[in-house]
């Protein structure tokens, strides 16, 4: 059984504060573990700075505030704290109003990165979405799609912003694909999801 949202919050604005690396669980979803340091907690959704390999800052990660079920103190918590004033970097700063919709979110992500990735996940499987935003409705996203090769497809994808469970932004992976992928073609279609 998952824990209170007023405990989950709780935990969460405390991690913040106090600067400490947290373990956060999230029920029924295929990607349900991910560690780093609160940015920011507000209404609806977590954001924090997700860690690489235990002990690397990487992606800014939002998270659905209503998925979360669990908090725990990492379990390396000492140690990855020195690691990450080792590397001499701190984790991002993330501003935003405490009443921001998905809609805001995803602009502010566009605004801080060329490329941002959203995913739909579900109890089985997540499915993964990486490209340039291209219209931020009040209920779609459309989005350039480019895949794990670094290749564009040349149409964009729309998604429901109430199925996006999860949105990132910068950290390696992103970062490789926006300076080594393709340079984007120009988009001729949309696709509707």
């Amino acid at each position: 059984m998952g824990t209170s949202r007023t405990k989950v919050v709780h935990r969460l604005t405390r991690a913040q504060e106090r600067q400490r690396p947290v373990t956060i669980h999230r029920k029924h979803l295929d990607a349900d573990v991910t560690s780093g340091f609160v940015l920011t907690v507000l209404e609806e959704w977590v954001v924090i700075q997700d860690l690489l390999v235990g002990a690397h800052l990487d992606a800014v990660v939002l998270l659905r505030l209503d998925q979360v079920t669990k908090v725990k103190k990492h379990d390396n918590c000492a140690f990855v704290r020195r690691a990450v004033a080792g590397h001499g970097v701190r984790p991002a700063g993330f501003e935003c109003p405490q009443d921001a919709t998905t809609g805001d979110l995803l602009r502010l992500a566009d605004t801080r990165s060329d490329l941002i990735c959203t995913y739909l996940e579900t109890r089985d499987s997540y499915w993964l979405n990486i490209g340039k935003v291209l219209r931020i409705g009040n209920k779609r996203l459309d989005l350039h799609f480019i895949g794990k090769d670094g290749v564009w497809v040349d149409f964009a994808e729309s998604w429901k912003l109430t199925d996006i469970t999860r949105i990132e932004f910068g950290g390696r992976y992103i970062q490789a694909l926006e300076k080594f992928g393709e340079p984007a073609p120009e988009v001729t279609k949309t696709v509707r999801r």
